[in-house]
C-alpha cells in the first residue's frame, strides 16, 4: 500500500493513495470514526468523520482526501500512520 500524507500550500496535509487502496482507507476511516457522511459534487465529495471535514477528490484515478482544518490535519496524520503500519 502506498499512502502519502503531503503539506499543502495553505498549511494543511492531503492524504493520498492508490485506487486499489480505497477499500482500506475506507476500512481505516469507519474502523476509527464510524461511517462518513458525504455529499457528492460534480468534480469532488465532501466526507465528514470525525468531527471534520474533508475534500475527497479521484481525478486521474488518483485519489485523496484534503484537509481545511488543523483537527483535520491531525486526523489525516493518525489516519496515515495506521495505513502505513498496518495498524
Amino acid at each position: 500500500m502506498a499512502v502519502t500524507l503531503l503539506p499543502l500550500s495553505n498549511g494543511h496535509y492531503s492524504l493520498e493513495f492508490e485506487s486499489a487502496d480505497l477499500p482500506s482507507v475506507s476500512s481505516a476511516i469507519r474502523d476509527r470514526y464510524g461511517v462518513p457522511d458525504q455529499r457528492q459534487y460534480p468534480t469532488s465529495a465532501e466526507y465528514r468523520f470525525g468531527g471534520c471535514s474533508f475534500t475527497f477528490q479521484n481525478e486521474w484515478d488518483d485519489p485523496c482526501l484534503i484537509s481545511g482544518s488543523a483537527e483535520g490535519d491531525d486526523i489525516l496524520k493518525s489516519l496515515h500512520n495506521d495505513l502505513s503500519t498496518g495498524a
